[in-house]
């Protein structure tokens, strides 16, 4: 009888020590890892070593996501998790948590991420598991760079690499490394960033990290093609997809196919993209697909097919829409607030409170949320009924385009048309603030503007802004007091005779851009508000155009020039829009408005939207 005892408790600690060591090789022989985690689970079930079993499992799991199996991966998961659900305290619960959440990152799914991320965070750190807190660390980092917020994201690397370094673990060292690394070329840190993923390549190199060492290397190329080096960064595509798994070998490939598109080898470059899309699908990689999308948006309008590049850009933007949208990015805060709460209760009373109270608190926030957003989107169907329709308007549904981009739900800006004694009357409004504040502004200005040019038939620009400010001070309550409420619009505002080939146009700091021939007349708006300002009771101005057949006139809100974006994260800026506008004003004005938009797509790219954006061109007739 004690002689068995102490076979199996021999067996046991055999299994420890060898899912150990399968543990630590998980990051160079995959292959290795999974046969011998398998003939250990094996042995483990045979003499019913439960502990063993899950460790194996999770042995399973790790090479399963590191060969791009992620069906093998939380299948394994799942049953070692059975487990480790009543052994918090093992190392192996911690772990298990982080490579679910890596699964869950490879997928798109940041908001499944960050949670099972925090949770292996606070975990590790109240089982003094440094090893895991140091792992922990560096995949937060990771979540908060894609998060772009990258004071946060260095915070955490920078800690993940204190604790290796602490360990002594070279390989964890070169992860976190190669994480910092990919954080500064996010920053634009080229020299810097390269420096991190040249010392993270020596190590992989010399500790023969086969299967980490082409993540590196796709690091290198990246930077090197930001830095437009695209020779380098060529060389270094091509390295990573040597021994790597399919997720490192699309991005490669993906990288590829960006670079041959600038240098104009548009052929091998669109087969490079493609090839990095029919990947990404085949992984399920939501952020993948998007970024495949992307770059092959941005291809074909440098090969000149912009039918194909807008069609793409929709694609990219609809699959970007399922992991970036500004619900999901609430949910994420959501969650991290909870886990903040959570590390903060010490107290036994808190405690509690958190596991009842909190949770019934947690259920009337989320109760309203909902109640919120169902009203905010009520709030637009009503907006958009009361915007003008195009098509009521015969000559404006043929000569006028109106491209209107709201940055949330609802929105500030808004335009408005109409047609009274003979004339067009038509603006263009920014008003203060955006989302809720400026769509409730933007309905006073439309109900405003229907009362004055409609019933009571003004049709002077001029007159028109005067009575609109007179009204707006009204319904503020707004006295020019120093502490009283600025809330107001800006606008441009213009008035069509057609037959007299007449144009006059007023603004509220908003300008009104006529081209003919490309060639460019701009007419300046008064610098003052529709509200409450410093010349209060100063009239706007009025100014009276002769016009020509086929001259092009735009008027618009700041949203276009003002978004960041491009190479650089620069604002878009004026001077720039303009330079647009001259270039399409010839095209039809179907033509114009989706260039502008793919435009404004491009640059914008993956930052957010600064403001709302209206932009309205008309093709003067007759």
């Amino acid at each position: 009888m004690r002689q068995n005892f102490e076979k199996k408790a021999k067996s046991e600690l055999t299994a420890d020590t060898l899912n150990r060591q399968l543990w630590d090789m998980r990051f160079s022989d995959h292959a290795a890892v999974a046969e011998k985690s398998r003939k250990l689970l094996e042995k483990c079930n045979k003499i019913h070593y439960r502990k063993g079993s899950a460790y194996a499992r999770l042995n399973l799991a790790s090479a399963g996501f590191y060969t791009s199996r992620n069906d093998i991966a939380l299948k394994n998961l799942s049953e070692a998790m059975k487990w480790f659900e009543h052994n918090r305290h093992e190392p192996g619960y911690a772990r298990a948590l982080l490579l679910k959440g890596n699964i869950y990152e490879s997928l798109g799914d940041f908001e499944k991420t960050l949670d099972l991320w925090l949770k292996a965070w606070k975990q590790s750190v109240e089982s003094g598991d440094r090893e895991t807190e140091g792992e922990a660390c560096s995949q937060l980092g990771l979540i908060y760079s894609r998060l772009c917020n990258f004071n946060k994201a260095l915070e955490f690397f920078e800690k993940g690499l204190k604790i290796r370094e602490e360990l002594g673990d070279e390989n964890a060292v070169a992860s976190s490394l190669n994480r910092i690394g990919m954080l500064l070329r996010q920053t634009k840190k080229y020299s810097e960033s390269l420096d991190y993923y040249f010392r993270s390549l020596d190590i992989r190199k010399k500790n023969k990290q086969t299967s980490a060492i082409p993540w590196t290397l796709l690091g290198i190329a990246a930077t090197y093609e930001e830095m437009k080096d695209f020779e380098k960064s060529l060389y270094y595509y091509s390295e990573g997809q040597t021994n790597s798994d399919k997720r490192c070998a699309l991005q490669c490939m993906m990288g590829e196919g960006r670079v041959l598109s600038l240098l104009g080898d548009f052929k091998m470059a669109e087969s490079k993209l493609s090839g990095s899309l029919r990947m990404a699908r085949e992984l399920k990689s939501q952020a993948l697909v998007a970024e495949a999308l992307r770059a092959l948006a941005n291809h074909y309008e440098y090969s000149k097919q912009p039918g194909k590049a807008l069609r793409h850009f929709k694609m990219y933007l609809k699959a970007r829409e399922s992991f970036q949208s500004s619900e999901a990015q609430s949910r994420l805060n959501n969650i991290e607030v909870a886990h903040a709460i959570e590390r903060s209760e010490q107290e036994k009373e808190i405690y509690r409170l958190k596991h009842v109270e909190l949770k019934q608190a947690y259920d009337i926030i989320e109760e309203k949320n909902k109640d919120i957003t169902a009203s905010i989107s009520y709030a637009s169907r009503i907006q958009k009924a009361m915007l003008p329709d195009q098509e009521e308007i015969k000559e404006l549904s043929t000569n006028m385009f109106i491209l209107y981009l709201p940055r949330d739900i609802v929105s500030g800006d808004f335009y408005w048309f109409t047609k009274v004694e003979g004339k067009f009357v038509l603006a263009a409004g920014d008003c203060t603030g955006h989302g809720v504040p400026g769509a409730l502004m933007s309905m006073l200005g439309i109900s405003f503007l229907d009362e004055i040019v409609n019933n009571r038939k003004i049709t002077g620009p001029g007159i028109i802004l005067d009575e609109l400010r007179t009204e707006i001070q009204k319904a503020l309550r707004q006295k020019g007091k120093e502490d009283e409420t600025r809330d107001g619009m800006d606008m441009a505002l213009c008035t069509l005779d057609i037959g007299k080939r007449i144009l006059k146009f007023s603004g509220a700091f908003n300008n009104l851009l006529l081209f003919r021939d490309r060639e460019l007349t701009e007419f300046r708006a008064d610098r003052m508000p529709v509200g409450i300002g410093a010349d209060v009771q100063k009239s706007f101005t009025t100014q009276t155009i002769n016009f020509c057949k086929n001259d092009m006139i735009y008027i618009f809100s700041d949203g276009y020039a003002d978004q960041f974006g491009g190479s650089d994260g620069k604002k878009y800026k004026y001077q720039r829009f303009k330079e647009t506008l001259s270039h399409i004003s010839p095209l039809p004005l179907a033509d114009q408005k989706n260039r502008l938009e793919s435009e404004f797509l491009k640059w914008k790219g993956s930052n957010p939207q600064t403001d709302d954006v209206l932009v309205m061109g008309v093709r003067l007739w007759q």
